[in-house]
């Protein structure tokens, strides 16, 4: 309200100099002075209270002739412009240091409200900054020109009215200024709601306790729901010391600045602590803040998995086992009886077995039984006479017994070499080949 009950004032006040230095002008361009009706002619009297009335306002005024020639400023205009008339005409404007509201760059010449006043165009409200050596900081000003004609449409000159702005522009960009704060605050203060929100959605749902102590282990904040399962209830424990509540190191280690992750195995409940020490800038550890997590449960499901897993690795050590059984049948007699399918790996096994029984035996015949087998593919026939003559090196005869029509077939097909390898219809025939070699016992 107040700034519009100024502006108002500002614009009768323009509206009243513009009359007043359009005769102002009329007198000096004709000679003739103003009069009123029924009063006595005083020229020197009116030109002097002319004068007087623009030289005493607070808005800035400067009037120029049509050829451009500035002939007039009031005081305000000199205070505020830096300097008063020099007689230059347009051409010379520049010396006044006119800027675009940036404080930067030059205002165009052309653009100026008292050139465009001389054109014949009325300007209001245009914000120049005029900067000079008496005002390096330079002042803001709201300009208005007017085309000053005589009575017959004559152009005459130009008048410019203009007020500093500056206290206005501060004005305003302090309350913007306080308004971008007050919505950073409103911003801050609602991003820290959500996140208190989200932080309190987490310690309702979650089975975890979230507390913090302060440098000398007293307890500022305690909630979550997994107070519920220690048998306390949530902020029971603030005001308390946990360097004398409980007897671990824990949160002596985190107020020296270590970051703490440790499970403590207790009786009933086992608890994953995290603590993390907070610091100020000269170091100085202030509070630790701390997340207890109830893992009983995940904790004994942990160990069941252990413990079948444990179970599994036996069982199939017992399989692995029964996949290559290397049996002694006699002194010095081997038997390897094979069952199902008979892969490489499988076939990478036995001769590993095979090797180091005949090895730790000192057996003189290993009798490799196919009987139970269906299939082989090419590697693993191929990998079945490897093992025979990695017996061989050992000392030791090898012989297969129980070979099916299939498994024959295939190593027909591959045109495996077979006669220096011992083959019999069954593993008893097998059994009564070495034990006859080996003669009386």
């Amino acid at each position: 309200m107040v700034h519009t009950g100024l502006e108002e004032e500002c614009a009768a006040l323009r509206a009243r100099v513009a009359e007043l230095e359009a005769r102002l002008a009329a007198m000096e361009s004709t000679g003739k002075e103003p009069h009123r009706a029924g009063s006595t002619p005083d020229p020197e009297g009116e030109l002097s209270l002319f004068r007087a009335a623009l030289h005493t306002l607070g808005d800035g005024i400067i009037l120029c002739n049509r050829e451009g020639r500035l002939l007039y400023f009031n005081a305000a205009a000199e205070v505020m412009v830096g300097q008063g008339p020099s007689g230059a005409d347009a051409s010379d404007w520049s010396r006044y240091g006119a800027y675009l509201p940036d404080g930067v760059t030059p205002f165009p010449l052309n653009d100026l409200p008292l050139a465009r006043a001389l054109r014949g165009e009325v300007t209001d409200g245009v914000e120049i900054c005029m900067r000079s050596e008496r005002q390096p900081q330079g002042v803001s000003v709201a300009v208005s020109g007017r085309p000053i004609r005589n009575e017959e449409g004559e152009l005459l000159g130009a008048v410019v009215v203009f007020c500093d702005i500056g206290e206005r522009k501060r004005y305003e960009l302090e309350r913007q200024r306080r308004q971008h704060a007050d919505e950073q605050r409103t911003a801050a203060e609602k991003e820290k709601l959500r996140m208190a929100r989200l932080l309190q959605g987490l310690l309702d749902n979650l089975d975890v306790v979230v507390w913090a102590v302060d440098s000398k282990g007293v307890c500022t904040f305690h909630d979550g729901r997994g107070s519920d399962s220690a048998g306390i209830t949530r902020g029971q424990l603030i005001g308390q010391n946990f360097l004398e509540l409980y007897p671990t190191d824990h949160v002596a280690r985190a107020l020296a600045g270590n970051p703490i992750h440790v499970i403590d195995d207790g009786e009933d409940i086992i608890w994953e602590h995290w603590m993390v020490p907070v610091t100020e800038e000269d170091k100085r550890v202030s509070e630790v803040i701390g997340m207890s997590v109830n893992i009983t449960e995940a904790h004994h499901a942990q160990k069941e998995i252990q413990a079948k897993l444990a179970l599994i690795e036996r069982q199939q050590e017992v399989i692995l086992n029964l996949e290559t059984p290397v049996i002694q049948v006699w002194d010095h007699v081997l038997t390897l009886p094979m069952v199902g399918v008979v892969d490489s790996r499988r076939a990478a096994r036995v001769t590993d077995d095979l090797l180091a029984a005949v090895s730790r035996t000192q057996a003189r015949f290993a009798i490799l039984d196919l009987t139970g087998v269906e299939v082989v593919d090419t590697a693993t026939a191929a990998h079945m006479l490897d093992i025979l003559r990695a017996v061989r090196l050992l000392g030791a005869e090898g012989i297969i017994t129980g070979i099916r029509p299939t498994v024959a077939q295939t190593m027909v097909s591959l045109g495996l070499d077979l006669t220096r390898v011992r083959t019999l219809a069954t593993l008893r025939d097998g059994l009564s080949y070495a034990i006859r070699r080996l003669g009386p016992s």
